[in-house]
């Protein structure tokens, strides 16, 4: 048994990059040995173990053969003579096709730590097209590693890919799964989804670009608030995020925050207090608000100011109108009235709320 540091890994130790994950490969072992060694197996049949201490995951070494549609459509072969070449033949592009055994020693068979130097992003070998997941994880390492090209031979393998159909076999969950790894890198992913011709199979609700006027996002962003702005970016309209979200099943944290970005974003910024009269509007905007989802008003705010600084008299303005609202309470006498009249209560107490903020608003001009 041999054991050896592969994929990401190494590539991001060439680049500089923190790593975060470690995968291994083992060359030379079979199942029962591995669970011999209390590696735990993850599924019945497919070769990846969990390391009993660290939890990393330990694949053994195998070859692929393409079988069915899509890119679990593979059948492997995992017998102990497979070698470590053969392993990393079977991998996407070259700079994830790098090993590193116990000693220290690279293993770089297909050139990788060449075409790291030179930013180029280029497929291990022909079976690049058989797998359509690849097209979204070459969108995302051209995504993340800036200055990286995709070589002229596997723009090639994607059109074929295209062409093939396969990606029309891509499970919604997996595509969700490469948009979340993406992240923060989402416009050169969904860019290169276009340019690439696979916006219209995959993500037929993004725009051809985003508008020139962007929501951003502050450093400290929660990964729910960068990827639900870029959403919002890409999408634009409620119709068109509830339809991507349903058919990738994004969870619906996610989905939420770029809805309510969609329906109240442009309202929220362009409301300004101008009498006490103008309480309709204002309290109609913060029930489709919904300020009891805190979390969510917190992000919402929190990405709208971040993009529109100049806004601080009004960030004041919501900020105590949605806390005076949120500290109204019945009083128990009112509490055991009917709930017709309870309802009333609540809205003349709310109408009152609205207008004592707007007249602070104006007062302070």
């Amino acid at each position: 048994m041999k054991i050896y540091l592969v994929g990401g890994a190494i590539r991001d130790q060439l680049l500089g990059i923190p790593v975060k994950d470690k995968d291994w490969v083992v060359v030379g072992s079979t199942p029962e040995e591995m669970r011999a060694k209390k590696f735990k197996q993850v599924g019945k049949d497919f070769p990846v173990f969990i390391h009993p201490k660290t939890g990393e995951e330990y694949a053994l070494a195998r070859t692929e053969r393409k079988s069915g549609h899509g890119y679990t459509g593979f059948e492997f072969d995992t017998n102990p003579n497979v070698t470590l070449e053969e392993d990393l033949a079977r991998r996407d592009l070259t700079i994830n096709a790098i090993a590193q055994d116990k000693d220290g020693n690279i293993v770089d068979p297909y050139n990788g730590q060449e075409d790291i130097k030179n930013k180029k992003l280029r497929h291990v070998s022909d079976a690049f097209s058989e797998d359509p997941l690849r097209v979204l994880r070459i969108a995302r390492f051209h995504a993340k590693f800036d200055g990286f090209v995709v070589v002229s031979e596997t723009v090639d393998k994607i059109k074929e890919i295209l062409i093939s159909g396969e990606l029309e076999h891509l499970t919604p969950e997996r595509k969700w799964l490469e948009i979340y790894k993406t992240s923060e890198n989402l416009d050169a992913f969904f860019s290169f989804i276009i340019t690439h011709g696979a916006r219209d199979i995959l993500f037929p609700e993004i725009l051809n670009d985003t508008l020139k006027k962007k929501l951003l996002y502050p450093n400290d962003a929660l990964k729910v608030e960068i990827i639900s702005s870029h959403l919002y970016n890409w999408i634009q309209t409620s119709k068109g995020i509830e339809s991507f979200c349903q058919r990738l099943k994004i969870p619906n944290e996610y989905k939420s925050l770029a809805l309510l970005f969609s329906n109240c974003l442009n309202e929220y910024t362009d409301y300004v207090p101008d009498n006490t009269e103008d309480y309709e509007r204002l309290l109609s905007l913060i029930k489709r608000m919904d300020i009891r989802k805190k979390d969510r008003l917190n992000s919402f705010m929190k990405c709208i100011h971040y993009s529109n600084p100049d806004l601080e008299r009004h960030r004041i303005f919501f900020e105590n109108l949605i806390k005076s609202i949120n500290n109204f309470k019945l009083s128990d006498e009112d509490q055991k009235k009917p709930g017709i009249e309870i309802k009333k209560i609540i809205e003349n107490a709310y109408k009152e709320i609205a207008q004592d903020a707007i007249r602070k608003f104006l007062n302070k001009k």
